[in-house]
């Protein structure tokens, strides 16, 4: 009989006992965790990139209107900067250092140099669009993929006019063009892809060495020197062989990850491979060269992407 009762006695203590409130069904819990590199989930991450992709056509049209771009005269210094520059290395290449080849050498340098402008802009616009997008950063939640994306569009916008004022430089000079010249839409496409992906690159690391910034521009245009822009490839040969230039400087043409890029350009536009800026005739790029500047362009973007998205957590802290 004792135990029956001590046992009715805690199912009373039991009974008698409150129970506890219920949770609110909103409450959240926050797990804090270290900080780690590590990719976002890449579906939603690439499906919100693409929802978005508005955004960022909007944000590059409206740092051109912002720059007076859009304007006849933004438009005619676009075209007037590269041209004043061509003219300037004509007279380096063809008068002093007697390359010659007249206006088809001109033309020859107005390719490279267009093309080349182009990935540099990419590139440099790319590099600032973190570091300038500050306080977007830290008060919204989007892909920050979108900015340099949206200086991609940017440079694309101030490259096209160029194309025109090209146009009739090429038609001026060589009065003609064949079925091969459509070969600059897929080398263009390349050529883009290639530059945005080291656009993600240089965005993400002037976030931790802002000194990039300063040092870019140098470094830059060390690398049009050394990219088939002024002198072209089968120039750089002959001086070889001739021993008016050393042998490794080969070399920097052999692992430029641009240099298949421009070739081919040159090649399509205005040469056929042995002496681009002054043949005149256009031929279908070179198999290998698009290949490799195919493969250079998925190499730099998947590394650009998976360093810029490994660590864009962390661009409201750095910033």
């Amino acid at each position: 009989m004792a135990t029956a009762t001590s046992e009715t006695g805690s199912e009373q203590e039991s009974r008698t006992k409150a129970p506890e409130p219920p949770r609110p069904a909103a409450e959240q819990v926050h797990v804090f965790e270290p900080y780690r590199y590590a990719l976002p989930k890449l579906g939603p991450y690439f499906r919100d990139l693409w929802q978005r992709r508005q955004f960022a056509t909007h944000m590059a049209s409206s740092t051109l209107k912002g720059q007076h771009f859009d304007s006849f005269f933004g438009q005619f210094w676009l075209v007037l900067n590269p041209m004043l520059l061509a003219l300037v290395y004509f007279l380096l290449t063809s008068v002093i250092a007697g390359q010659g080849g007249g206006m088809k050498h001109f033309v020859g340098l107005l390719t490279g140099l267009f093309a080349f402008f182009y990935t540099r802009n990419i590139i440099q616009f790319a590099s600032q669009s973190i570091t300038g997008g500050g306080k977007m950063i830290i008060n919204m939640s989007f892909p920050k993929m979108l900015l340099p994306l949206s200086t991609t569009f940017t440079a694309m916008l101030m490259y096209f006019p160029t194309l025109l004022v090209y146009g009739l430089f090429y038609l001026t000079v060589h009065r003609s063009f064949t079925w091969n010249i459509l070969w600059v839409i897929p080398i263009f496409l390349i050529q883009t892809v290639f530059s945005y992906g080291l656009g993600l690159l240089f965005a993400a690391v002037t976030l931790y060495f802002r000194d990039m910034s300063t040092l870019l521009p140098y470094v830059l245009r060390i690398w049009m020197y050394i990219t088939p822009v002024l002198f072209s490839l089968s120039y750089v040969r002959a001086k070889v062989n001739a021993g008016s230039l050393p042998h490794w400087i080969l070399y920097f043409y052999k692992w430029d990850p641009l240099s298949p890029i421009i070739n081919s350009w040159n090649t399509v536009l205005v040469g056929d491979g042995e002496r681009p800026f002054t043949s005149g005739a256009s031929y279908a790029p070179q198999l290998n060269e698009m290949l490799a500047g195919t493969g250079c362009a998925v190499v730099a973007l998947l590394i650009g992407a998976w360093y810029f998205m490994s660590r864009e957590r962390e661009f409201a802290v750095r910033l």
